[in-house]
């Protein structure tokens, strides 16, 4: 049977983005149906405006589909990325979260698989809070959040909350390396749940 996966993503430098359409192609290499969205910010434009990062991406991050709860009800399996603003997920994400209350009673999410994404500027910038506030309103949605296991990358180390990658203090680090081969691998994991 055919997975559905839905991608939702927040990204202002283009982090997140970039982790999310790598997410994708892993998804679509290995055949399951996946959708990507983005997460409404209407901050982006102007703060494109002020940080040169923030607008390498912006163009091509605005083409993407606006994410809302409706669109991710047929879903098997859900990835969330955000951005980690003081040790939670960015205003925009949360956002985005509150829109779910209205499906909170009905529990219309109920045993979909959860997948959380992140990235901060580095270890001591609460990326594994952020991971666990994506895991936590995935458990109050009545989702099954899945863990990342800890052989996931030979010699590698990853929260098990998530996926997290480190962008530096200027968000410059642009995923590569050990953070494709986590997305991958996840991919794969995630594919035989």
């Amino acid at each position: 049977m055919t997975k559905k996966v839905s991608i939702v993503f927040h990204s202002v430098c283009g982090n997140n983005f970039l982790i999310a359409k790598e997410f994708y192609k892993e998804f679509e290499s290995q055949g399951a149906e996946v959708k990507m969205f983005r997460v409404n910010d209407p901050n982006l434009e102007e703060l494109a405006k002020q940080f040169t990062i923030a607008g390498q991406y912006k163009n091509e991050m605005l083409s993407i589909d606006e994410a809302s709860p409706e669109k991710l009800l047929d879903s098997d399996i859900i990835l969330m990325g955000s951005p980690t603003y003081y040790g939670n997920v960015s205003g925009a994400m949360k956002s985005f979260m509150d829109a779910f209350s209205p499906y909170w009673t009905g529990a219309s999410f109920w045993g979909k698989k959860l997948f959380a994404f992140s990235t901060c500027a580095n270890g001591q910038g609460g990326g594994d809070m952020c991971l666990n506030a994506i895991n936590i309103f995935g458990q109050h949605m009545g989702m099954t959040n899945v863990p990342v296991p800890s052989n996931l990358v030979s010699g590698q180390s990853f929260p098990a909350y998530g996926l997290l990658h480190y962008v530096g203090d200027y968000s410059n680090m642009r995923p590569s390396g050990f953070t494709l081969m986590a997305v991958k691998a996840m991919t794969e994991r995630l594919l035989e749940l």
